[in-house]
């Protein structure tokens, strides 16, 4: 048996809680310090899986750091 696909809910909601409270954005690599999970999960969950409530606010050094927050409503 393989891992199974598609997000951790738990992960998506730490991600969530993360950027409520910093409504102006967060580095990807603070986002991961702060929620405990790693940089390139923290990043794959932002660009695939939450890039319909995530916008980025600044990308350097060819989409490898970026600032993003969440999409006002």
């Amino acid at each position: 048996m393989g891992k199974k696909k598609g997000p951790d809910p738990n992960k998506l909601k730490k991600i969530v809680k993360v950027l409520r409270e910093k409504p102006q954005g967060l580095w990807i690599r603070e986002i991961a310090r702060q929620t405990g999970i790693s940089k390139s999960t923290t990043h794959r969950y932002v660009t695939e899986y939450m890039s319909d409530q995530i916008e980025e606010v600044v990308t350097v050094k060819g989409g490898l750091v970026k600032f993003v927050r969440l999409k006002e409503k």
